[in-house]
């Protein structure tokens, strides 16, 4: 038997199957399909990051891992054994995925919702549930009843809220909806808030009562960070306890750990991001109307278009990058307003001698 055959053999039946994060990107021109922020990191940040580049010899003292934790549960309001540090909210969900569940558990996710989730359960070989959502007028809804009915027998439910690709709100934070979704659920229930500042609400004030209640989080997004890879998961200590027990104090680089202390020491930047972006996703938002297109609202930092012509590829043609999903949706990162203005004459020009909807 030839190596390579020899090799798959050994490889479990679920990874060797399993599908893969895809995406195309570009190395020139308007980013606006990986709802990254178009804002660079303040100066503050690069300067502080550039003091410590000439210790990339050493490792990195654990003291900046245990800061970084004071930092994130003083902004999160929770206490420092609360907090799982993760190399971006990906880390969060691939310690979640690898560590709180086995292959063939039942995992609970929104249809659609991040495309992570479905990646991770197909390389875990776990059984994955999909409860679509409900389109409603502008808005997209989540389907509670089927939500919680599915929930009963699953040993993980994710939901990230607000929802990506949508940008609605789902569960809003009430607290009786998490409570009955909490309870009801056989084992643990995430909430995914990689665009908690964006949405303004949070649930991690109700980790204290509910133990199988986790919460994700990210500075990629609001805080400008994507590359630095930062983020991290809001539980209950014991499962901090467990999941700490498969990472080392050294897993996130120095470079990206100088970023996110010093980014949370000095937080004030990301109110002026917030706003900045929620202005230019109204501009974005009521252009794209003009041009008799189906967008719908939202919370985030993106917006969500439905259209049967080809919009993606018509913009990249113009230098503009935006993310097709699936059957006929686009989504587009909300960027400067020179992007957001670029992108509707942009797309206009274009719209405008080509065929009816």
């Amino acid at each position: 038997m030839a190596p390579t055959s020899l090799a798959r053999n050994k490889i479990k039946s679920w990874l060797l199957n399993a599908s893969e994060y895809d995406f195309s990107d570009i190395k020139e021109g308007v980013r606006l399909h990986l709802n990254e922020s178009p804002f660079e990191p303040p100066q503050f940040i690069i300067e502080a990051v550039k003091n410590y580049l000439s210790k990339g010899n050493r490792y990195q003292h654990p003291e900046l891992l245990e800061r970084y934790r004071e930092l994130t549960a003083e902004y999160a309001k929770v206490e420092p054994n609360n907090i799982y540090p993760s190399v971006g909210a990906d880390g969060s969900l691939r310690a979640i995925f690898y560590n709180l569940i086995e292959p063939g558990d039942t995992v609970v996710v929104n249809y659609p919702s991040y495309s992570m989730y479905s990646v991770y359960s197909s390389v875990r070989g776990v059984k994955l549930m999909r409860i679509n959502l409900k389109e409603d007028n502008d808005w997209w809804r989540e389907n509670f009843d089927e939500l919680l009915s599915k929930s009963k027998n699953a040993e993980l439910v994710v939901i990230d809220d607000p929802n990506n690709p949508t940008g609605s709100p789902m569960l809003s934070a009430k607290k009786e909806l998490i409570s009955q979704l909490a309870e009801n659920t056989k084992g643990f229930l995430v909430v995914d808030e990689a665009y908690y500042e964006f949405g303004g609400y949070t649930v991690a004030p109700l980790i204290y009562d509910y133990p199988n209640l986790l919460v994700v989080r990210t500075l990629s997004k609001a805080f400008s960070l994507a590359s630095y890879r930062l983020g991290y998961l809001i539980a209950n200590d014991e499962i901090v306890k467990a999941l700490m027990k498969s990472s080392t104090p050294f897993d996130i680089p120095l470079p990206s750990l100088i970023a996110g202390i010093t980014a949370l020491e000095n937080p004030s930047y990301v109110k002026n991001v917030v706003e900045t972006i929620r202005r230019n996703r109204e501009i974005l938002y009521q252009g794209l109307k003009s041009l008799n297109l189906k967008v719908y609202k939202s919370i985030t930092n993106f917006l969500l278009i439905k259209d049967d012509r080809d919009l993606q590829g018509i913009l990249l043609k113009r230098g503009i990058a935006i993310r097709k999903l699936y059957d006929n949706f686009y989504r587009i990162t909300v960027g400067t307003e020179e992007q957001c203005r670029l992108v509707i004459e942009k797309l206009g020009d274009e719209l405008e001698n080509s065929n009816p909807k």
